[in-house]
Formats: structure tokens, sequence, C-alpha cells
């Protein structure tokens, strides 16, 4: 599925619900490594924010699955996660990328994981190929457990208790991405920012206090997070507030919303700064 949607209103209505279904699908092929595993991305904060009533700022519908992994994921498995997925009908491309091709095309999976000292590069976890992403091990530690239903790799309705990254770690790993991107997703990573902590079906006040956790529990990913905030969302004009108004809203859109989710977008990158 295209990666290159710079507006929200690019983002296909299905797109919620077919990475749902690729979710199930693969959460059921991968069931000796659930222990391992929790989601996190853009699906984690759809699933944070899609239940909230009324919401001031709407959930993007994601198009793609991204799971957080232990670095020792195949410990004293026969088979590797990889085989098991590929025993479920996904693929790889020739760049190691796992994907399902989906009615309306390729649903990618991509996986992260932790090994210090390093903060990039890749590394070979159960036969997957894996980015290396700081404060991956903070997103496996208490994650939230929502229910999912759908298909799963057999072909059977079924429902299960999936785990999502915490309010917390999810946020760090969001404004992380924000710094490191390149190109048209800046926007979404930023809205994303904004409509986890305003509109997660828990409150504002949980997520930023979740925030505030991270910094005492030393997320490895902590350090850039708070100088990515310093640096991109410290005003209205700022790159952070101004990608993530051109994301959500139109340039023909009524200046004084425009404003406001600008003004918004200051006020909880301030809260997260002094939580």
């Amino acid at each position: 599925m295209s990666e290159q949607a710079s507006h929200f209103d690019e983002y296909p209505a299905h797109g919620a619900l077919t990475s749902s279904a690729a979710l199930v699908k693969a959460w059921s092929a991968l069931e000796n490594f659930h222990s391992d595993l929790t989601v996190v991305g853009g699906l984690a904060i759809y699933f944070h924010t899609r239940d909230r009533e009324h919401p001031l700022y709407r959930p993007t519908p994601t198009l793609d699955v991204d799971f957080g992994i232990t670095l020792a994921a195949d410990a004293g498995m026969a088979a590797p996660a990889a085989f098991a997925l590929n025993c479920a009908g996904f693929r790889e491309t020739d760049t190691g990328r796992i994907y399902l091709e989906a009615e309306h095309g390729k649903l990618f999976l991509d996986f992260l994981t932790e090994h210090p000292p390093a903060v990039t590069g890749t590394r070979n976890v159960s036969d997957l190929h894996a980015s290396v992403c700081p404060g991956i091990n903070r997103a496996l530690c208490d994650p939230i457990k929502r229910e999912v239903s759908g298909r799963d790799h057999l072909g059977d309705l079924r429902t299960f208790l999936i785990p999502f990254c915490n309010y917390g770690p999810l946020l760090v790993l969001k404004i992380n991405a924000f710094a490191q991107r390149k190109g048209v997703k800046r926007g979404k990573d930023a809205y994303d920012i904004l409509t986890l902590v305003r509109s997660c079906v828990d409150g504002p006040e949980k997520v930023v206090a979740a925030f505030g956790e991270e910094k005492r529990k030393e997320n490895a990913g902590m350090k850039l997070a708070l100088e990515t905030l310093e640096q991109y969302f410290h005003d209205a004009e700022a790159l952070g507030p101004t990608l993530a108004s051109s994301f959500y809203l139109r340039s023909d859109d009524d200046m004084n919303s425009i404003i406001r989710l600008r003004e918004d977008m200051v006020t909880v990158a301030m809260a997260l700064l002094h939580s």
C-alpha cells in the first residue's frame, strides 16, 4: 500500500480494517512468540483513540503493522518467526520486509528491536529483519491489551487480546520517528503525537503522566524525544505544529482551526516536557 500519503484525507477508509485484519492473521501465526511482541506505531495509536466519543482529532487509518520484538525472540523455538509468517501466507521483499498481499495492495509488517549500545541499523531476530530502535525494551513492558477480532491464519473467526504499547513508550517512539524521518510522513508523525494525547480513550492526563514515568524509567529514547520537542514543537510556527496542521487540515480551512490545532500541539509538547 502507498506510503506516500501526505494528508489525512488521502488515507483510505479501509486502512484500519485492512491493517487490523493483517494484525489478527500475524498474531495467530506467531502464537509461540506472543510474550516477545507488542504492537507499536500508528496502529497502536489508532486502537488507543478509536473509541473516544466525539474526538477533537480523529485517529488516522494506518497502512501497516509495526511490532516491537525482543532481541532473543527465537530462544528455544524449533521454527523461527519468519517461517511461521511464511506458512501463514506472508511474504518477504528483496530487502527483507515482510508483507501480506491484501485486497488493496501490499500491507507491510515491520519489526523493531533494541540492541544497546547501537542506535541504528538492523538485527536478525528469528530470521526477521528488525530495525534497531532505542525505546523498544520499554515498549515491551506493561502493554495495554485490547480486543481485536478477525480471521486467523487458518481462516477461522477469532478474538484475541493483543498487547499494544503503553502510552508513554509509544509517545517516545513516535516523537523519535518524527525526529529521524525524512519526507511527507513527518506530518502524520506530528499529528499522531497530538491525537494520542488529546484523543486517547483514557484522557490526556493519563497519557502525559505515562510519558513522565518514562523519564523516571530511563527510557533509552527519551533524550532524543525531549530534544525533539524542544527544537521542533516550541511554538505555533515551529516545524512540528506546522506539519501537523498541514497533515490534518487544508490550506483553505478556517484560519482559526489551523491556529487552534497548532496551539494545541504546542500545549501538548509543553505538557510532555514538564511532565
